[in-house]
């Protein structure tokens, strides 16, 4: 019996001469099966990645996110003593405030709960920050939503995406509504809505090929149940005495089921060639209308396989919070992985190191000197940004 594994293969159709030239058709069979074989490839591949990284997650990521997050708010708390207990000019002090806003700031948009974070913030005059609950409650306020939306469906960033498109779609369904009922109102009907206007009637052509769809769709349907058929007469467990070869065919079975099931159709003829109900000559023999057939199988076939690719790439991107765009490969997936850990170790290591350093008062003045040519720097290029804009916009 065939190893019942599935595995990702390319199926090939043969010259039936050593020189003879393959038709179009079975050149596209080919280059078709060679996509799908690459393309399950590059699903298992994403799919490895991504239950190694989600473990690494767990055990490597998350308590490195923690213990950088507790060492923010440490050192948060330290320049907030240094602020009372170091004496400062004032520059330096006002320098010290500045910093201390900006860390706080940022700080309770993924603390909200803290409220030792807010005291420091309006201590050092810092102006109210929106956290993420109250983001959430105004969004739900600008798109006339009812409270508890946001916390049903944000929950990440793909449900926040999610949920963002639901608030937008809901919206146009409600302004289509107000217009609907002005229209009636218009008319003289306060209950009965107006008909709408008539669909345009298809064209003789659109016709044409939505019966070409349909008979296409038919087609690989009889061609699929058919090669199904074929292996279930010869795998089904029931018919088979021997237990070993059950427990050989149950498997086999249940590589069959789930090829139909998901329009598999080089995974079924595999099954063929694998049981030798099926020779690589058959496909070389395959009529034009037949391959043809099967070629439009694999294209709605490969297009399934490459949005999964897509999605799995997608739910990588958000797991990072990096672009949906990002992620180009699983290794590289994993190396953005290790990268962001890398950096996060990093800046962990960082703080703790400054932290101990910016305990002596002349360590902490001079840093404070370099910390206040920053916030020149980056308020120079507000300005300059903000020239910019204007310039832009006198045109």
């Amino acid at each position: 019996m065939p190893d019942p594994k599935r595995h990702p293969l390319a199926l090939t159709i043969a010259p039936a001469a050593p020189k003879a030239p393959l038709s179009a058709p079975q050149r596209t069979f080919n280059r078709l099966s060679q996509q799908i074989t690459n393309t399950e490839q590059a699903l298992q591949d994403w799919e490895q990645a991504m239950a190694d990284t989600q473990q690494r997650v767990v055990t490597d990521l998350l308590p490195a996110q923690q213990q950088y997050l507790a060492l923010r708010i440490q050192l948060l708390q330290q320049l907030d003593g240094s602020s009372q207990a170091i004496k400062l000019g004032n520059i330096a002090r006002e320098t010290l405030s500045q910093v201390i806003v900006q860390l706080a700031a940022a700080l309770i948009m993924e603390c909200s709960d803290d409220t030792s974070l807010r005291e420091i913030h309006q201590r050092h005059g810092g102006a109210k920050v929106m956290d993420i609950e109250a983001l959430s409650a105004s969004l739900e306020g600008f798109f006339d939503f009812r409270s508890g939306d946001a916390e049903e469906t944000a929950t990440g960033p793909e449900s926040f995406t999610d949920f963002m498109e639901r608030m937008i779609k809901d919206r146009l369904a409600a302004q289509m509504e107000t217009l609907r009922r002005e229209r009636r109102e218009a008319h003289g009907e306060d209950s009965e809505p107006v008909d709408e206007a008539p669909e345009r009637p298809r064209t003789g052509a659109q016709k044409a090929r939505d019966t070409q769809q349909a008979a296409q769709a038919e087609n690989i349907r009889q061609a699929l149940r058919t090669i199904y058929r074929q292996l279930v007469s010869m795998v089904h467990p029931d018919r088979e005495t021997d237990p070993e070869r059950r427990e050989q065919k149950t498997a086999l079975m249940q590589r069959a089921n789930q090829a139909y099931a998901g329009k598999d159709l080089l995974q079924l003829l595999a099954l063929q060639q694998d049981l030798g109900q099926i020779d690589p000559e058959a496909l070389s023999a395959l009529a034009v209308d037949h391959l043809k057939t099967y070629n439009q199988a694999l294209k709605e076939h490969l297009a399934r396989l490459k949005a999964r690719v897509q999605d799995i790439q997608q739910r990588a991107a958000a797991g990072m919070g990096l672009p949906f765009f990002a992620p180009r490969s699983p290794k590289g997936f994993i190396r953005d992985f290790e990268d962001t850990l890398r950096e996060i170790r990093r800046a962990t290591a960082g703080i703790q190191q400054e932290m101990v350093a910016l305990q002596e008062p002349t360590t902490l003045k001079a840093w404070l000197q370099m910390q206040r040519r920053e916030i020149r720097r980056q308020q120079q290029m507000e300005r300059d940004t903000e020239m910019l804009w204007g310039v832009d916009e006198d045109y």
